[in-house]
């Protein structure tokens, strides 16, 4: 079961999207916009953590955006458990969190942005967690919103009846099940990676890891070793593009999957690593970056990281993580020395 997104925009002060979104748009081409919305009640949100000007947020201050959902979840004894289709209408977190520049409480060990997350609450104390990368730079930007309107997406040769909510939240359009959706959100914290202290040595040379540390939360731990074997391999060509010095050649990345490697170890689809677990991967030389368990394993599109194995293992090899649904080059960590999970 799969959960695509598409997005589309409009004003708060607007009641449409386009004039497909007009209520019950019957002859039109739009397949999403054929019911009738849902108004969500909205409560108030505020910004925390480490940003440089915390505080109540200003809904009026933005514009609305669309995502489009099949929305699912899974059990492994039951299997799919199919909720329903839906277009969404709210506030996006890449526009929401926009305005309010972050303040890493480690900057001066470590600047970049690259391992910076949010945790977002809601009323009842439930918490789901996003990267800073999954928000602003993925290929795919305004993915996850706050929704304030629902409608269902219904077929034309049957009859369904899916649920609609009561109080806005968060939906994920990237997410294949959708664990990471929180009604009635109060508040985004942000913060930076610090459960663990890596030290940098830059210019190391050679910058060669002979295996990975995969470290689980409860301290467990297992090795990844060198994969000889390229009938495991998988390829994906790439423009790779750094924050920093922009284009780099790199005609294209090829390993193994990481999904691969972790699954003989345990189960990928572990519903509280899905909402709430977070990801480091770190390299040799002590830099590192964040992602979320579900931007890695509880993608819609299906798509795999890799560890991929450098032409020359000594220059950033052995494993070198590559997500190719990431904009930048950033987050592609080298000489990848440690992975480790945490909540």
């Amino acid at each position: 079961m799969l959960i695509f997104g598409v997005v589309f925009s409009c004003s708060p002060k607007s009641d449409a999207v386009s004039g497909a979104s007009k209520p019950a748009a019957e002859n039109g081409n739009s397949t999403y916009h054929q019911t009738d919305e849902t108004i969500l009640t909205p409560g108030e949100l505020t910004i925390a953590g480490e940003v440089a000007n915390p505080g109540k947020v200003n809904l009026d201050d933005f514009y609305k955006r669309e995502v489009v959902i099949k929305e699912a979840l899974y059990d492994k004894e039951k299997g799919i458990e199919f909720i329903g289709a839906y277009r969404y209408r709210g506030y996006s977190l890449f526009d929401l969190l926009h305005p309010y520049s972050f303040s890493k409480k480690n900057k001066e060990a470590f600047p970049p942005s690259v391992d910076l997350y949010v945790v977002i609450e809601n009323a009842l104390g439930e918490t789901v967690s996003f990267s800073w990368s999954e928000i602003f730079y993925s290929s795919l930007l305004h993915q996850t919103i706050i929704a304030t309107e629902m409608a269902p997406i219904i077929p034309n040769k049957t009859e369904v009846n899916y649920p609609v909510g009561k109080v806005w939240k968060i939906v994920c359009a990237n997410d294949l099940f959708a664990y990471r959706m929180l009604e009635n959100p109060t508040k985004i914290t942000v913060r930076s990676f610090d459960q663990k202290n890596y030290d940098i040595q830059k210019g190391l040379n050679p910058m060669f890891s002979p295996e990975v540390n995969v470290v689980m939360e409860n301290g467990s731990s297992f090795t990844i070793g060198s994969i000889m074997d390229s009938t495991r391999y998988r390829t994906y060509f790439s423009t790779f593009y750094g924050m920093g010095m922009g284009y780099h050649p790199a005609k294209f990345f090829r390993g193994p999957e990481l999904s691969m490697l972790l699954s003989e170890k345990f189960n990928l689809f572990d519903e509280e690593k899905m909402t709430k677990g977070m990801v480091c991967f770190v390299g040799l030389d002590g830099y590192r970056t964040i992602f979320s368990y579900s931007e890695l394993f509880n993608r819609n599109d299906q798509v795999s990281p890799i560890l991929a194995v450098p032409k020359n293992p000594q220059d950033g090899g052995f494993y070198r993580l590559f997500h190719p649904v990431e904009f930048y080059a950033d987050h592609s960590v080298k000489a990848l020395k440690e992975i480790y999970f945490f909540k």
